[in-house]
């Protein structure tokens, strides 16, 4: 039995396909070839980006000129220039791929939203702040929720966002501080404190302030990957020195065996210490540094269900059981 397909949408005409001579004949990928080639000084170089012989992709742009019934390209031994109708039809592509790009992106954002899936972009360490149980809770108050984390870098999570590949986002303060037009709110405030081996001569300290450590050497997280690194770096300039930065590091875990193996210092968030660490020490700095863990997210696309779910992470990851002993 053939299954019938019912529209309703009523304000929108159907399209007369017939009238779409070329539909059959031009593909997204002989647009894509021709994207291609049009920034490229040659159809060699042109080839090699696509990834394939020359002689294909000659023949493709052929074709599509002799679709469309115009002249794309000047050619000669040496290089391929865009004719004028090369240079609209270029400009033309970046339209067509744009749209084609956020209708996806919104049909597939539609699909997740009516199944009750969400995609998280998250960086590893928020999980030792509580966020793993805060999303056990909110599974079990509704149990049809699902979740799907991709981790991410906060810069990749900004992108994500705006190309709706993530629904919300999860970063440090300090990648907070330059995201408009993106909004943030705090889920869970914390401070920075310091972090070192057990065996170093300041481990017996109850607090340190940030001067006392101008003659250290310091790891920390990957300037590319965390803003906390140049928030710990603009904290210490304030104090009078810059930091000894032996080594940058990607993941969290990274970072503690470093500081574990006697290699250095560093400035993390508080809730690392809930960690079982065992040959390093978490002393309370003087001066206050943010890691409050925070929400990102897009304000065009914000709705009632995703404020009810920051919301209610938020109260999760601020529950009594939660706070550090």
């Amino acid at each position: 039995m053939d299954t019938k397909f019912v529209n309703n949408d009523h304000s929108v005409a159907p399209l007369d396909l017939n009238s779409l001579y070329w539909a059959e004949r031009i593909s997204m990928k002989m647009l894509r070839y021709f994207y291609v080639a049009s920034h490229s000084q040659t159809l060699t170089q042109a080839a090699e980006r696509l990834h394939i012989s020359k002689s294909p992709l000659s023949a493709k742009m052929r074709e599509l000129e002799t679709i469309l019934g115009v002249k794309l390209f000047n050619r000669d031994k040496r290089s391929v220039q865009l004719t004028s109708t090369g240079l609209m039809l270029r400009h033309e592509c970046q339209s067509i791929f744009s749209v084609m790009e956020g209708a996806v992106s919104k049909v597939t954002q539609h699909a997740r939203e009516t199944q009750g899936q969400l995609r998280l972009g998250i960086v590893s360490s928020i999980f030792w702040a509580g966020f793993g149980y805060a999303c056990q809770q909110l599974k079990a108050q509704y149990p049809s929720i699902q979740f799907e984390f991709l981790e991410l870098s906060p810069q990749q999570q900004k992108v994500a966002l705006f190309n709706n590949e993530i629904d919300i986002g999860f970063v440090r303060y300090a990648d907070t501080l330059d995201i408009t037009p993106l909004e943030s709110c705090n889920l869970y405030c914390e401070p920075m404190v310091i972090a070192l081996c057990d065996r170093h001569e300041l481990s017996g300290r109850s607090q340190l302030c940030l001067s006392e450590l101008a003659n250290e050497k310091f790891v920390i997280m990957s300037h590319k990957n965390s803003a906390s690194a140049q928030l710990v770096v603009n904290h210490c300039i304030k104090e009078g020195f810059i930091p000894q930065i032996t080594q940058e590091v990607v993941e969290p875990m990274t970072l503690m065996n470093v500081i574990e193996s006697q290699a250095g210092i560093s400035v993390v968030p508080q809730s690392f210490s809930r960690q079982s660490w065992r040959h390093i020490r978490f002393i309370s700095l003087r001066q206050e540094i943010h890691a409050n863990i925070c929400a990102v997210y897009n304000p065009q696309k914000i709705n009632p269900e995703k404020q009810a779910l920051i919301q209610s992470l938020h109260q999760f990851m601020n529950a009594e059981s939660l706070k550090p002993i």
